[in-house]
C-alpha cells in the first residue's frame, strides 16, 4: 500500500511539473508581448478563455474535455499531455534509481527539467532563454563542488568554459567563411550549463548525440531553408547522457 501511495504521489508530481513545463515553453517566448509567468490566468491559445479549475489539474484536464476547449471548441495541442507524461515518467525513474531521500535527485529533477523546456523552446521558437541556461550553470557548479556528483569540481570548471568556447570558436570560423553567424549566442551558453554539469570530458558524446539529433530533423523536415535548432539536438542529448549517468551510477 505504501509503495501504491509513492507511486501516485510521484505521478502527481510528475505531472504538476510537466504542467509547469508547459506553461513554461508557452509563455516564456511571449515575455515581449505582455504574458508573463503569472498573468493572465491560464486560458486557451484560440479564444482567450480562462480555463476553469478542473482543465488546469494534470491529466484529467486534458482527457475529461478530451483536447477541446469547452468555450469555442478548439483543438488543444495534445502537447499539454504528452509533456505531463514525459515528465511524470522521468520523474518516475529518476527517483527509483535515486533515493527519494536523496536531495540531489531534487537537483537531477531541477537539470532535467531546464534541459526539457529549452529543448522544445528552441525547437518551436528557434530561441533559448538565456536564465535557464545560468540555472543550469549555476546548478553544475554547486552540485559537483558540493558534492562532485556528475563529476570533479575542476572538469566542472572546464566543462562551463569548453562548452562555451567550443561553439564559440566554431561560430567565429564559420562568420569568416560566410559573413554571418552560424550558431546562436544562447547555444553557447546552453552547451557551457552542460559541460558545467557533466564535466568536458562530456561534451564531444552530447554534441555528437545533439548534432546528430539536429541533422535527423534537417533530413526530415520539407523546409530545407529554416534553421536548425542545435539547442534542441543539445538538450535532448543531456537528458540522455544524465539519464544513463545515474542509472550505471546507481546499478
Amino acid at each position: 500500500m505504501e509503495l501504491i501511495l509513492t507511486n501516485l504521489l510521484l505521478i502527481v508530481l510528475g505531472g504538476s511539473l510537466g504542467s509547469f513545463a508547459s506553461m513554461l515553453i508557452y509563455r516564456l517566448p511571449l515575455e515581449d508581448v505582455g504574458i508573463s509567468l503569472f498573468k493572465p490566468r491560464s486560458f486557451c491559445p484560440v479564444c482567450k478563455n480562462k480555463l476553469t479549475i478542473l482543465q488546469l489539474i494534470p491529466f484529467i484536464g486534458y482527457i475529461s474535455t478530451k483536447g477541446i476547449c469547452q468555450a469555442c471548441n478548439a483543438r488543444i495541442s495534445p502537447s499539454y499531455l504528452i509533456n505531463e507524461i514525459l515528465i511524470a515518467a522521468l520523474v518516475l525513474f529518476i527517483f527509483y534509481t535515486m533515493q527519494l531521500s536523496d536531495p540531489r535527485a531534487w537537483v537531477v529533477i531541477l537539470i532535467v527539467m531546464c534541459l526539457y523546456v529549452q529543448s522544445l523552446i528552441d525547437f518551436q521558437t528557434m530561441h533559448l532563454f538565456q536564465p535557464l541556461s545560468i540555472i543550469l550553470v549555476l546548478s553544475g557548479l554547486i552540485l559537483n563542488i558540493l558534492t562532485g556528483f556528475f563529476t570533479i569540481p575542476l572538469d566542472s570548471l572546464l566543462g562551463l568554459i569548453f562548452g562555451y568556447g567550443l561553439l564559440f570558436c566554431i561560430n567565429e570560423v564559420y562568420k569568416l567563411i560566410r559573413t554571418r553567424d552560424g550558431i546562436g549566442s544562447g547555444d553557447f551558453l546552453l552547451l557551457a550549463g552542460i559541460g558545467a554539469i557533466f564535466g568536458a570530458s562530456a561534451i564531444g558524446p552530447i554534441l555528437l548525440v545533439g548534432s546528430s539529433i539536429t541533422l535527423l530533423l534537417y533530413a526530415v523536415n520539407k523546409e530545407k531553408d529554416r534553421e536548425l535548432p542545435l539547442g534542441f539536438g543539445l538538450g535532448i542529448g543531456a537528458i540522455l547522457y544524465c539519464l544513463l549517468f545515474i542509472f550505471f551510477s546507481n546499478t
